[in-house]
């Protein structure tokens, strides 16, 4: 039971440890590659008949596109840092959860008694 408690506690680390460091690059990234997207949107060929709907979609998705690449480049910068304290501190929780579970099953299985020697 305390193999599979701490085998569990090992996995979760890993898949957080995962997704933090995809976090951590995604929020490296160069928010540059935004402006790629205004190239392929203008070459959609399905442009027109949204425009029949949406008029001004374009517009309003370079709007979204200039937010996205300030928002990017302010959060980019301080981030990464954040991402790993939080990663730590999600690491250290993990372990002490692992470590009391742990202690409330020692206390909890009962006691195995040793066996008897023969005479």
């Amino acid at each position: 039971m305390l193999l599979a408690l701490w085998i569990l506690t090992a996995f979760g680390i890993a898949l957080w440890s995962l997704c933090a460091w995809g976090l951590h690059t995604l929020l490296t990234i160069d928010p540059a590659w935004l402006n790629d997207v205004n190239t392929a949107v203008a070459h959609l060929p399905w442009g027109d008949w949204l425009a029949t709907w949406l008029p001004g979609w374009q517009d309003l998705l370079r709007l979204g596109i200039d937010l996205t690449q300030a928002a990017l480049t302010w959060v980019g910068s301080a981030a990464p840092w954040i991402v790993w304290a939080v990663w730590g501190l999600g690491c250290v929780a993990m372990l002490a959860v692992a470590g009391l579970l742990s202690l409330l099953l020692k206390l909890a299985l009962p006691k195995t008694a040793p066996a008897a020697r023969a005479a």
